[in-house]
């Protein structure tokens, strides 16, 4: 095996060690703290209060796995600790993206590079297991496309993520303005509509929509908080939506015909988006084709001529 190989291996090997017998001592430290604070700054308690404080005391209860409670904290704790060390740009760059993805098992955009970054090494790691087996050439090949993979993992699984939500929000808008058109006929203000839809839908576009009344009480203006919807999800159909109402409500015109025309609109659209879905799988079924049906069919059609073709080529 190459020296430079093996300082590489020994290289990455000790970062690691580092990272995890650094993260071992802040969680000796925290706990020592939290001793020493419980020790002296904690009140007294009371011996005539003691059966009172005791009935009081309740029973921690412990939910969720024990994958969740020890294996996921200490992937994030790595991935925060790397990801301090990442560009400010790309940061803000995840973070759009997380965003837009609904924030998947509520990671960070530090904490997501850190895990990408981790995996990174892995890829690494099995890349290098695999240059050291027998029949070189195979095996760079295979090195390659491990290491590869394991690079782009993490950034095609968020972008997944992106995408589906991105097309259940599109799947759902018709029928949220709907829901909003009926609640604005019945006498319901938009902010009251957009209210009612958020607490009743537990999907992608009910929960865009409680954000934005959060974003509303917390101070600021309905179309503030209406760009930042549009700005957040980058959606074509929301930036639609958002700027008819803002004219519909500089115009002074009546939002519950406006929001009916306009799930009219997103019907017909999703309509033609199932269509050209529909169109697209011809081609899609294509390849699978090629790949496993096609090799059977002549190994069915041609398997038992191949004795005889080769008793005629065997005399010839």
């Amino acid at each position: 095996m190459p020296l430079f190989l093996q300082i590489s291996v020994g290289a990455i090997l000790g970062i690691i060690g580092i990272v995890v017998i650094y993260l071992g001592a802040r969680w000796l430290r925290s706990g020592s703290v939290t001793q020493r604070l419980v020790q002296y700054v904690a009140a007294p308690i009371d011996t005539t209060h003691s059966r009172m404080n005791l009935s009081r005391a309740q029973t921690r209860i412990i939910t969720g796995s024990f994958l969740n409670r020890t294996f996921i904290p200490a992937v994030r704790g790595i991935g925060r600790f790397f990801g301090r060390l990442t560009p400010g740009g790309v940061i803000e760059g995840l973070a759009k993206k997380l965003q837009m993805a609904g924030n998947p098992m509520g990671l960070g955009a530090r904490e997501f590079y850190g895990i990408s970054f981790l995996f990174t090494v892995l890829g690494a790691y099995l890349a290098f297991i695999l240059y050291r087996r027998q029949s070189p050439p195979l095996n760079i090949i295979l090195s390659i496309a491990v290491l590869i993979m394991m690079y782009f993992f993490p950034k095609l699984w968020l972008q997944s993520k992106v995408s589906r939500r991105q097309n259940a929000v599109r799947k759902g808008m018709a029928d949220a303005l709907d829901m909003l058109s009926v609640c604005a006929t019945a006498g319901l203000g938009f902010d009251q509509s957009l209210q009612r839809v958020s607490e009743y839908w537990d999907t992608p576009i009910g929960h865009e929509f409680g954000r934005v009344i959060s974003e509303m009480e917390m101070g600021l203006s309905r179309r503030e908080a209406l760009r930042n919807l549009s700005d957040r999800l980058e959606i074509r159909e929301i930036s639609s939506f958002v700027a008819l109402i803002l004219q519909t409500e500089q115009l002074g015109m009546s939002i519950s015909d406006t929001l009916h025309a306009q799930a009219e609109q997103m019907r017909i659209e999703r309509r033609f988006r199932a269509q050209e879905q529909a169109q697209k799988a011809p081609i899609k079924m294509l390849f699978p084709m090629i790949g496993l049906i096609f090799p059977a069919l002549l190994a069915v059609i041609l398997g038992p001529a191949i004795p005889a073709l080769r008793e005629i080529f065997g005399r010839l």
